[in-house]
């Protein structure tokens, strides 16, 4: 989180207003002493204006990747209405 709030150059103050948390919760999590849940993680995704992948590994590892925001193309079978 903290490398892509670096590169779309956000402080950790300006993250955290548009999250709606505070500045120190922004801290613990980018320094790993706490564990966010799926929907903060999306709301952290929204106010980095980028995309948000988790995954889980065999052995319950997770990785949680903040990207740059892509277009979902439309699935074959499906009208681009549907993927709104």
């Amino acid at each position: 989180m903290r490398t892509r709030r670096l590169e779309v150059g956000m402080t950790q103050n300006q993250l955290a207003a548009g999250a709606g948390m505070s500045q120190a919760a922004i801290s613990r999590l980018e320094h790993g002493t706490c564990i966010p849940t799926i929907p903060l993680l999306t709301r952290l995704a929204e106010a980095l204006g980028s995309s948000l992948s988790v995954s889980i590994g065999p052995t319950a590892e997770v990785k949680v990747v903040f990207g740059e925001r892509q277009t979902a193309a439309p699935v074959a079978g499906c009208g681009a209405e549907q993927l709104r």
